[in-house]
């Protein structure tokens, strides 16, 4: 009796030990908690995707490339505004000389697209950021909205498109390869039935001329005939990332498995110095991109203090012109840096005194003389006074 009575005192003692210890663990979760990123859930992946999930996936993988630089999407949407009168194969051209990301140069000549995102800036910035912290969860979502569509009875609508299926992956290319149609839609209609009540998709104002409805569900803008570097970039469904080659002589039409499944294919990698100094969403983010950015600056210090990124049409290395200049007769060459002139004194041809070992022994009368007679006198003048040494010796 005595052993259960003091076990059962124990027990309380055991209890308010456990309490204690519990008590005392919610601020390491906490401290856990904020280490660890802030991520995206699925709905507002799929807000935020809705209105571009069922573009082709050529042009959806330049968008989602040039999100992640926002600023030359709005310097490319005011460039753009200002060359309106040219035409397509002019302004591929004149891209070509500019110092923009490869996929912002390819959205030129796609003006509704560039305008939806340099107008709805905060969404760009939201998509970019997404795209950069967690890629895979990003193209499921995608997957995932086109499936929803699919169940709804609305990808089989898709007149000027290609729907074709990867093992589970559902593919959206162009019909006419080198003719692109982008598509409008109503985000709210397309998928069917909306899971996420409290995350409404986004919607986007169609322009005057685009009408859609149940029975025609998607209104197609003028194809843009592909005339410029577009072929370089393609979906790896298999492995949720985004595949790239080099954008030299993209304009011909190359296919999905070409691209992807090419021997000089990449994976595609995010260019710091094209973010040109936009935060990221996250401390997560600008951790993993960081190091790189710090590394560039130090390695690339310009005279003046500002910073000149590598990759970029602007070299570390300023052209270095040199001219000569007779002041005071006297040659001086002026080195003409970017921010200095160095002068620096120069030998004249006059101050230069050529020298020859065959005047050593030669006479003044004879420096005349061409070389061969200034041998033979030579050899006359020792033939002479050897013999004369002879004579006074046998005297």
């Amino acid at each position: 009796m005595k052993h259960l009575i003091l076990l059962l005192s124990l027990i309380p003692m055991t209890l308010l030990g456990c309490s204690t210890v519990r008590a005392q663990e919610p601020p390491l979760s906490i401290t856990q908690k904020t280490q660890e990123p802030v991520l995206l859930t699925d709905a507002e992946l799929a807000q935020m995707l809705a209105p571009i999930a069922l573009y082709p996936d050529s042009l959806l993988t330049h968008i989602l490339i040039a999100a992640t630089y926002p600023i030359e999407i709005v310097e490319a949407h005011r460039w753009l505004k200002k060359n309106k009168q040219l035409s397509v194969k002019k302004l591929g051209k004149l891209v070509e000389n500019l110092d923009w990301d490869e996929s912002v140069k390819a959205l030129i000549s796609f003006e509704r697209v560039l305008s939806r995102l340099s107008d709805n800036l905060t969404w760009t910035l939201q998509l970019g950021d997404a795209f950069l912290q967690d890629e895979v969860r990003l193209l499921d979502s995608i997957q995932a909205l086109r499936n929803q569509a699919k169940i709804a009875g609305n990808l089989d609508k898709m007149d000027n498109m290609d729907v074709s299926y990867d093992n589970d992956n559902i593919v959206i290319e162009p019909v006419e390869k080198e003719i692109v149609y982008v598509p409008y839609y109503d985000t709210r209609m397309i998928y069917g039935t909306w899971h996420w009540a409290s995350f409404p998709p986004v919607y986007w104002t169609p322009h005057h001329s685009a009408h859609v409805s149940y029975y025609h569900p998607f209104h197609w803008h003028s194809g843009v005939h592909i005339s410029f570097n577009y072929f370089f970039s393609a979906f790896h469904w298999h492995n949720r990332h985004v595949v790239v080659v080099k954008p030299h002589r993209s304009r011909y039409y190359r296919s999905r498995h070409s691209i992807s499944r090419g021997g000089y294919a990449k994976r595609w990698k995010h260019q710091v110095s094209h973010r040109k100094g936009v935060a990221y969403r996250n401390k997560h983010i600008s951790k993993k991109y960081r190091s790189d950015r710090v590394r560039i600056h130090k390695a690339n210090k310009h005279l003046d203090g500002r910073v000149e990124v590598k990759g970029t049409h602007n070299r570390v290395m300023d052209k270095l012109v040199s001219t000569h200049q007779v002041i005071n007769n006297k040659a001086q060459t002026t080195v003409h840096f970017k921010h200095k002139t160095v002068k620096e004194p120069v030998k004249t041809k006059q101050q230069y005194k050529p020298y020859n070992k065959q005047y050593k022994r030669v006479s003044k009368h004879q420096k005349s003389l061409p070389h061969k007679k200034q041998h033979q006198s030579r050899v006359k003048n020792t033939t002479k006074n050897k013999a004369v040494k002879k004579y006074t010796k046998e005297r």
